[in-house]
């Protein structure tokens, strides 16, 4: 009797036999993905293996570069969705992950709930590379998803082969130098003997910062805004400087920083208010005709004396309040009654005469829901995303900003604009009113009272 005879014997060793490749095949996948699971948790490791992989290189006297890495993804939470965030953050860890660790045989963990630490023997010139690198790759997926200047992020470095370094003390320089590239608004910094000085002198002009204001150490320069269509001055920004004892001429990005770290915001703002309006004060009759913007921080509007302290400053020097604009800076994010009152300063000041900005629209904490909450009439808009609208998706987000203030009853400032393709840009974007280095550079008081005459 041939076996084949009966096909139910057949179909039996097929099906048996398919069932075993079929276990075969599960068994080669599950060990893959577990392969490819223990490489990547490999790579994303803690923070306290990095700190004994570098002792060990230490006592070897090898070349460790330790880079610190700090991430924001506030402005994309609120001008775009926290769903969006997140899936922007995964992305960024990949990338951070291949250029750090898997393209270098390096390390890189988590630290703390946004920021990382990597470790690898790179040289300074290569590590600045791998930084470029990698920012570059974030930045096209950035633009791809069309978030332009949704996501801050800066890279500090230190790089060492002395086993008397620790990992600690390398970290700590990392994060200096991370902290500079904030400071400076460059993308990265490397720690060095000259920079661990500058970093020294941040911390003595905090120490001097509240002398520096009581000395009336400080002297105002202003940048002129003009009108899109015309290309005439309609008034200017009004920028402080600061005279400094022991340091020299000092501008914003040296001492704001030093202002908020020690607390002094609305002592600060106030003063410089005032410093204005008594400048408009002594020539009322010309100086009235513009409007001047003078920054205030979120700290400040949300004092509940602020309305009052301004009303009293304008009324004291007898100037109109139309001359005056308050730019919102973008530099905190407010809770529920923070909020509540720094829109009853708003509206109280909005009575008065007073007009206000929203700066810096589109980085930090500003985001479309401020439009609809903080009682504003112009909006200005960051120079990353004015500089970034030569490019087609820069231009689309320009337009489609400045389309939605103009539908909101707004009307658009582009600051930053240093080139012709920058002004051909924003005013084919439709932009109202325009600042910066193509038009006029800050200047002192005496060089801008002549363009009265003119």
């Amino acid at each position: 009797m041939q076996i084949f005879e009966y096909p139910y014997v057949i179909i039996t060793i097929l099906v048996m036999f398919f069932i075993v490749m079929g276990i075969i095949g599960l068994y080669f996948t599950m060990k893959s993905v577990k392969t490819a699971k223990g490489t990547a948790e490999k790579s994303f490791c803690g923070i306290g293996k990095i700190e004994n992989d570098f002792e060990k290189a230490g006592a070897l006297r090898k070349n460790r570069c330790v880079v610190y890495i700090s991430l924001s993804l506030d402005s994309m939470k609120r001008l775009y969705s926290e769903s969006k965030a997140v899936r922007m953050y995964e992305q960024i860890k990949k990338i951070l992950l291949n250029h750090f660790s898997i393209n270098l045989d390096g390390e890189i963990s988590l630290y703390g709930k946004e920021n990382f630490v990597a470790l690898n023997n790179l040289e300074p010139e290569k590590a600045e590379s791998c930084i470029e690198k990698c920012y570059e790759e974030i930045n096209e997926a950035l633009v791809k998803q069309e978030t332009v200047n949704a996501a801050r992020m800066n890279f500090g470095y230190h790089c060492t082969s002395s086993n008397e370094v620790s990992f600690k003390t390398a970290l700590g320089r990392a994060k200096q130098a991370c902290s500079m590239a904030e400071d400076k608004d460059v993308l990265f910094c490397e720690w060095d003997c000259s920079n661990g000085k500058e970093f020294e002198r941040k911390i003595k002009i905090e120490n001097n910062i509240q002398s520096e204001i009581d000395n009336n150490r400080f002297f105002l320069e202003y940048q002129p805004i003009v009108d899109a269509a015309t290309n005439k001055i309609l008034g200017a920004e009004v920028l402080s400087r600061l005279n400094s004892q022991t340091e020299g001429i000092l501008t914003p990005r040296t001492f704001l920083s030093a202002v908020n770290n020690v607390g002094l915001n609305e002592k600060f703002d106030y003063y410089i208010f005032e410093k204005n309006c008594k400048w408009i004060s002594a020539d009322k009759e010309k100086r009235v005709r513009y409007l001047y913007t003078i920054n205030f921080s979120r700290h400040t509007l949300c004092d509940e004396k602020l309305a009052e302290n301004i009303i009293e400053i304008v009324e004291r020097y007898g100037i109109d309040y139309s001359c005056i604009a308050i730019e919102i800076l973008e530099d905190k994010g407010l809770d529920k009654n923070e909020k509540a009152t720094m829109i009853k300063n708003l509206s109280c000041l909005k009575e008065k005469g007073v007009l206000f900005l929203l700066d810096d629209f589109g980085k930090g904490y500003t985001a479309f829901g401020d439009l609809t909450e903080f009682d504003i009439s112009i909006v200005k808009i960051d120079k990353s995303i004015t500089q970034n609208a030569t490019s087609k998706a820069g231009f689309l987000i320009l337009k489609n900003i400045i389309r939605t203030a103009h539908e909101l009853g707004f009307k658009t400032l582009c600051e930053g604009i240093e080139t012709e393709e920058h002004k051909k840009a924003v005013v084919d974007a439709g932009c109202d009113m325009l600042q910066g280095y193509y038009f006029y550079k800050p200047m002192p008081v005496t060089k801008f009272e002549t363009l009265f005459e003119k």
